[in-house]
């Protein structure tokens, strides 16, 4: 349960990052927008990477030689 929180937190927490550096108004559609288009583009980054330690991971030499 603390991990999901942890997960939503930091979901939260850059969604007001993309608001507050681009100085968005979600109250005007075309700034509501720019931030979709900007939080799409930074959770897409976010599962990339993800994905790219997952395979690290995967592939790495676990037994000892």
């Amino acid at each position: 349960m603390k991990i999901q929180l942890v997960i939503v937190k930091l979901i939260v927490l850059g969604a007001l990052f993309i608001i507050s550096n681009q100085n968005l108004h979600l109250a005007v559609p075309a700034e509501r927008a720019v931030f979709f288009d900007a939080y799409v583009s930074w959770f897409t980054n976010i599962i990339d990477q993800i994905a790219d330690v997952t395979g690290y991971v995967v592939r790495f030499d676990w037994l000892p030689k």
